[in-house]
Protein backbone atom coordinates (compact mmCIF):
# COMPACT_ATOMS: atom_id res chain seq x y z
CA UNK A 1 0.00 0.00 0.00
CA UNK A 2 1.45 3.36 -1.02
CA UNK A 3 1.94 6.36 1.27
CA UNK A 4 -0.73 8.25 -0.70
CA UNK A 5 -3.22 5.40 -0.23
CA UNK A 6 -2.51 5.25 3.51
CA UNK A 7 -2.79 9.05 3.82
CA UNK A 8 -6.10 9.09 1.92
CA UNK A 9 -7.50 6.30 4.10
CA UNK A 10 -6.40 8.02 7.32
CA UNK A 11 -7.89 11.34 6.21
CA UNK A 12 -11.16 9.61 5.25
CA UNK A 13 -11.24 7.95 8.66
CA UNK A 14 -10.61 11.26 10.45
CA UNK A 15 -13.32 12.95 8.38
CA UNK A 16 -15.82 10.22 9.13
CA UNK A 17 -15.10 9.95 12.86
CA UNK A 18 -14.83 13.71 13.48
CA UNK A 19 -17.59 14.71 11.06
CA UNK A 20 -15.23 16.93 9.03
CA UNK A 21 -14.82 17.59 5.32
CA UNK A 22 -11.86 15.51 4.13
CA UNK A 23 -10.66 18.50 2.07
CA UNK A 24 -10.19 20.51 5.29
CA UNK A 25 -7.73 17.97 6.72
CA UNK A 26 -4.11 18.80 5.89
CA UNK A 27 -1.28 16.28 5.94
CA UNK A 28 0.28 17.95 8.97
CA UNK A 29 -2.99 18.86 10.67
CA UNK A 30 -2.72 18.58 14.44
CA UNK A 31 -5.63 16.62 15.84
CA UNK A 32 -5.91 18.81 18.93
CA UNK A 33 -4.86 22.29 17.76
CA UNK A 34 -5.94 22.36 14.10
CA UNK A 35 -8.91 19.99 14.11
CA UNK A 36 -10.04 20.63 17.71
CA UNK A 37 -10.39 16.91 18.50
CA UNK A 38 -10.41 15.53 22.03
CA UNK A 39 -8.36 12.58 23.29
CA UNK A 40 -11.21 10.11 22.94
CA UNK A 41 -11.72 11.02 19.28
CA UNK A 42 -7.98 10.69 18.63
CA UNK A 43 -8.04 7.24 20.25
CA UNK A 44 -10.99 6.30 18.04
CA UNK A 45 -8.96 7.34 14.97
CA UNK A 46 -6.04 5.18 16.13
CA UNK A 47 -8.30 2.17 16.75
CA UNK A 48 -9.85 2.63 13.32
CA UNK A 49 -6.35 2.67 11.79
CA UNK A 50 -5.53 -0.58 13.62
CA UNK A 51 -8.66 -2.21 12.24
CA UNK A 52 -8.33 -0.80 8.72
CA UNK A 53 -4.64 -1.66 8.29
CA UNK A 54 -4.59 -4.80 10.48
CA UNK A 55 -1.84 -3.50 12.79
CA UNK A 56 -1.51 -3.45 16.58
CA UNK A 57 -0.33 -0.11 17.92
CA UNK A 58 1.55 0.06 21.22
CA UNK A 59 0.88 2.56 23.98
CA UNK A 60 4.03 4.42 22.87
CA UNK A 61 2.63 4.59 19.33
CA UNK A 62 -0.64 5.98 20.62
CA UNK A 63 1.17 8.58 22.71
CA UNK A 64 3.16 9.76 19.68
CA UNK A 65 0.17 10.29 17.39
CA UNK A 66 -0.76 13.96 17.24
CA UNK A 67 -1.09 14.64 13.50
CA UNK A 68 -2.31 12.95 10.33
CA UNK A 69 1.34 12.58 9.27
CA UNK A 70 2.16 10.79 12.56
CA UNK A 71 -0.62 8.30 11.94
CA UNK A 72 0.53 7.67 8.38
CA UNK A 73 4.16 7.23 9.49
CA UNK A 74 3.32 4.71 12.21
CA UNK A 75 1.04 2.69 9.92
CA UNK A 76 3.80 2.63 7.29
CA UNK A 77 6.30 1.35 9.84
CA UNK A 78 4.04 -1.57 10.73
CA UNK A 79 3.17 -2.39 7.14
CA UNK A 80 6.85 -2.33 6.14
CA UNK A 81 7.93 -4.56 9.04
CA UNK A 82 8.57 -8.18 8.12
CA UNK A 83 5.97 -10.56 9.43
CA UNK A 84 7.08 -13.43 11.61
CA UNK A 85 5.64 -16.80 10.67
CA UNK A 86 4.25 -18.87 13.52
CA UNK A 87 6.27 -22.00 14.18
Amino acid sequence: MSTDEIRAAVKQSVASIANLDVREIGDDASYKEDLQLDSLTILEIAVDAEYKFQVNLTEDDLASISTVADTVRIVQQYLAAPTVAAA
